[in-house]
């Protein structure tokens, strides 16, 4: 097989994201089994950190775009150097996450290099030379295998923490400059700001406990037995997307790619059916509980502890017991 395995990194703040080692991981047991190399790309601005921090992380080639043009993200922008970088090194496959960067990135990397797409991937595995892939589907209850019949280069998004991370030690990577050629004048568009999520009276990212209501809690009025028992645990709440779309709760608190990350100590679903788009952004959670009256809910699948009855009667008890 030719080629080679291209990882798209993602950073914020100076910190490469989890699902860049994630990738990195899956990278390098493709690159090993195929016989072929594995490149990671990191775009930005004064990026030396980051450079250091994915030289030791199991690719064998670092390329690294730094330029003033990349220290703001714009779509546009970073399409048009993942693009040219992608002609010039024409990999076999290239890796990304599920997230609004991965999003955006798959579908114009893969349009202007003529390969092919396939997003939210959990799982891979081949069928000779081409990717076969397990997503979800119908919001999670069920997962698809699907095999690419179209060419090179795959394009392939996959949820964060839907593969393992494995810390990778070896030789450092080389380091590649990329030659960045921005022209101003021919931009469609610009960044004027990035404007910061307002936060609710916690931030959900930062709390240690998170009790978290879904469609299950049946109405409104019922957050306070969830608030209840997150005040009972010395934890804050949080909430999945229907929660949030039916004005129960601020977009805030709400878990999911859409919204916020989460990966809290302990993690409380309470009435949350197990959609892919919020496991995939809270099952980093040290230790999750699912209370479910449903027993084929998808929850179960990634939850520690499962519970399966009625959370109306079940939180009063779990409140009792945490009161003591």
């Amino acid at each position: 097989m030719s080629g080679e395995i291209l990882v798209l990194s993602e950073h914020v703040a100076g910190v490469i994201d989890n699902v860049t080692y994630e990738l990195l991981t899956l990278g390098r047991q493709i690159a090993d089994e195929k016989g072929i190399g594995l490149a990671v790309l990191v775009l930005g601005n004064q990026t030396n950190a980051l450079q250091d921090a994915l030289s030791e992380s199991g690719a064998d080639v670092v390329l690294v775009a730094d330029d003033l043009s990349l220290e703001t993200y714009s779509a546009e922008v970073y399409a048009a150097v993942i693009s040219d970088v992608v002609r010039e090194r024409q990999p076999m496959m290239v890796l990304t996450g599920y997230t609004y960067f991965g999003i955006e990135m798959s579908a114009a990397v893969a349009t202007r290099s003529g390969g092919s797409i396939l997003s939210n991937c959990q799982d891979l595995n081949f069928n000779g030379d081409k990717p076969v892939v397990v997503r979800p589907m119908y919001g999670g209850t069920l997962l698809s295998r699907i095999g690419i019949n179209g060419p090179a280069p795959y394009v392939l998004s996959f949820e964060k923490g839907a593969l393992p991370r494995v810390e990778l030690s070896g030789k450092t990577a080389e380091l590649v400059s990329v030659p960045v050629a921005i022209e101003p004048a021919t931009l469609k568009s610009s960044t004027i700001e990035i404007i910061k999520a307002a936060v609710g009276e916690i931030d959900i990212k930062k709390a240690n406990i998170l009790v978290s209501a879904g469609r299950g809690i049946a109405d409104k009025e019922n957050l306070t037995l969830i608030s209840e028992l997150a005040e009972a645990l010395g934890g804050a709440i949080s909430c999945s997307r229907p929660v949030a779309d039916m004005g129960w709760l601020t977009p805030e608190y709400q878990v999911g790619i859409s919204a916020n990350y989460v990966t809290p100590s302990v993690y409380i679903a309470c009435g949350i059916s197990g959609a892919s788009q919020h496991v995939a952004a809270m099952r980093d959670s040290g230790l999750i509980i699912a209370i479910n009256k449903d027993a084929n809910a998808p929850i179960f699948r990634v939850a520690h502890y499962g519970i399966i009855g009625d959370l109306f009667d079940v939180i009063p008890a779990m409140i009792k017991e945490a009161q003591g």
